[in-house]
């Protein structure tokens, strides 16, 4: 059997029906119920127009087993969103003079053995362009992942793999380079990432719940993951030590902290004006909504249990975050952040849209 797709009510033709906020807002509320009645997502949304919250809320369950309700005060882990913390911290210290985007790995870890250490420069690290194996590379990851990982231990696993591609020669994702980046700023600054990121990012924000997991600790209101599969359905996702992704994926937030972190970056808060533009030609896209061409710059992460993606629409002062705490592999049953983010923008420029027909 399958869902009944129904296309959400005030369905737009075109660009013809001029929408008030009260409309976008129950657009919004009804596109995210239903997403949530057919069990399609668990987790928050948060949207923004002009640096104000018009909408917020919270679906599904932080905890499946004691049936613990998401609230917009739950922490997620958020991924590969973890990378634009390591990159703005980093812009920061290079602004300040501490860190020289030139500079080579072996100039900040003089003891990093492995191939191209004296050769790989921390802009080639932040742009991927660093030759630095990725996650694809390595063998046996679902066992390695488990593992509690001290940050010297896990300098010399990276050690042991080739270089994918000289570096500067072309682009390879690398969590690794971005694991070696948090180690770089620790270095260079003589103080942890998390000091970093709370007088850094934090502090100035305004953010007050974002901080690095990690296992062992009692966090409050932290999300557990889940992952879908269509022979078991709902299951826990499979054990990740945070250790293994240091500066790459190992931060929690929440879609309020997110909104925050957005907007300090819009009013020059966090970095000067020239590197915010290296940052959105870096993660920034043209989407077409109907017969609109806008900018947004976009970032998004998947993590055992977990999606999450911002998008910032740089042009109109609009933002979407989207953190879920439920997700399947192949995106085949529960649609990505990014599909439910490109649906709610939608509704934001007045385009019309179909949702996807998932199997119940």
């Amino acid at each position: 059997m399958r869902i009944t797709v129904l296309i959400i009510a005030l369905l737009l033709a075109g660009n013809s029906f001029s929408q008030s906020a009260e409309d976008r807002v129950e657009l919004i509320n009804e596109l995210m119920t239903y997403y949530a009645e057919n069990g399609l997502f668990s987790g928050t949304v948060l949207v923004a127009e002009h640096g104000e919250v018009i909408f917020e809320s919270a679906y599904g369950y932080a905890d499946r087993e004691w049936m613990v309700p998401n609230t917009p005060d739950t922490r997620f882990r958020i991924a590969s969103i973890s990378k634009r913390f390591t990159m703005i911290l980093v812009f920061q210290l290079y602004d300040e003079g501490i860190i020289d985007l030139n500079g080579t790995i072996t100039d900040y870890i003089p003891e990093y053995s492995g191939p191209g250490g004296n050769e790989i420069t921390v802009q080639q690290l932040l742009t991927h362009s660093s030759g630095i194996a990725g996650e694809s590379a390595v063998q046996d990851l679902d066992d390695i992942e488990r593992h509690s990982w001290t940050k010297e231990d896990l300098l010399h696993h990276i050690e042991g793999y080739e270089l994918q591609f000289q570096p500067g020669e072309q682009k390879g994702y690398s969590n690794f380079g971005y694991f070696l980046l948090g180690v770089i700023l620790e270095r260079a600054s003589g103080h942890s990432y998390a000091e970093l990121l709370e007088e850094r990012i934090c502090e100035p924000a305004g953010m007050t719940a974002t901080i690095p997991d990690q296992n062992s600790e009692l966090i409050e209101h932290r999300a557990s993951g889940y992952h879908y599969y269509p022979e078991t359905g709902i299951i826990n996702a499979p054990y990740l030590d945070m250790s293994f992704v240091f500066g790459y994926g190992h931060l929690l937030s929440t879609s309020h902290d997110l909104f925050l972190w957005d907007r300090a970056l819009r009013e020059g808060i966090l970095v000067t004006p020239s590197l915010l533009e290296f940052m959105l030609f870096f993660d920034g896209y043209s989407e077409n909504l109907g017969s609109n061409s806008v900018n947004v710059f976009r970032c998004g992460g998947s993590i055992n249990g977990f999606r999450c993606s911002t998008h910032s629409y740089t042009q109109d002062e609009r933002f979407i975050v989207v953190l879920s705490n439920l997700k399947d592999r192949n995106e085949e049953f529960i649609p990505s952040t990014f599909t439910v983010a490109g649906n709610i923008a939608a509704i934001l420029y007045n385009v019309s849209y179909t949702l996807p027909d998932y199997p119940e």
